[in-house]
């Protein structure tokens, strides 16, 4: 073999190496590129997540926290108004022209007064006449007046009693509501008002009087009955579950003397 075919020999078999090098080294380049961008991007992805969960706890704890309470210099909002104690009781309370009796009765009845307010100053009275809705009369309080004390025997059948809280007379004796059931020597009859207490104690043989003396002259707080009122005293006691006898009772439990 001449020398030139040698060297030519050579020559192709370094450029054959050559080539076969440069092949294997692009084959190794794609693969890495593959593992960058496929399995190590998805194992990125838990570390944005892990991000987004911690932002979002973040916020939340943010939200957590109480509001600023509002600077002393900022305006102040008025209450809104409250309804009064007599509209939500239902109950409206009259008192006479010179200040002194006042009592309380349901809202949708009415009081019509009767006298110049002028007769109290000579204890000739003023009447106050309870009314319900449908305009019946029921009730009726009398104040400044000078009437009599009498009284005499009687056989009282108390139905039921309760002391007038705080309304005490000139004297300073209490003062009771009372539901009863009479016997006189010539009449029978009920009545319902506000008269001294001992008046409506057990076996009671006085009848006292239906008066009662405040500094302001006398007054008379009583139910208005009709003639007979009851047919019995079962019949009486029969009304005495109905509403109509649980609001005259109230009535003239609220009765105030100032």
């Amino acid at each position: 073999m001449n020398r030139n075919n040698v060297f030519l020999s050579l020559a192709l078999a370094v450029a054959l190496a050559a080539a076969l090098g440069l092949s294997a080294c692009a084959a190794g380049g794609q693969r890495a590129g593959e593992t960058a961008s496929g399995p190590a991007r998805e194992t990125a992805a838990p570390a944005q997540q892990e991000s987004g969960a911690a932002a979002t706890t973040a916020s939340a704890a943010t939200s957590a926290l109480p509001s600023p309470a509002p600077s002393a210099s900022a305006t102040p909002v008025p209450a809104a108004p409250t309804a009064t104690a007599s509209a939500v009781a239902g109950v409206k309370t009259f008192t006479f022209p010179d200040g002194h009796l006042s009592f309380s009765y349901p809202s949708v009845w009415s009081v019509r007064l009767v006298g110049s307010p002028g007769n109290a100053a000579k204890l000739r009275g003023v009447q106050a006449v309870v009314a319900d809705a449908t305009g019946n009369e029921l009730a009726s309080v009398t104040s400044s007046t000078s009437a009599s004390n009498a009284s005499g025997p009687v056989a009282r059948t108390v139905l039921d009693t309760a002391p007038v809280p705080g309304l005490k007379d000139v004297d300073g004796e209490q003062l009771a509501f009372g539901f009863a059931f009479d016997s006189l020597a010539d009449q029978s009859d009920f009545h319902m008002s506000v008269r001294k207490q001992r008046d409506f104690a057990p076996a009671v043989a006085d009848s006292g009087s239906a008066y009662v003396s405040f500094a302001n002259g006398g007054a008379e707080a009583k139910v208005l009955f009709g003639s007979p009122a009851f047919a019995s005293v079962d019949a009486a006691k029969a009304w005495m579950t109905t509403e109509q006898y649980s609001q005259l009772k109230r009535l003239l439990l609220t009765l105030k003397y100032s």
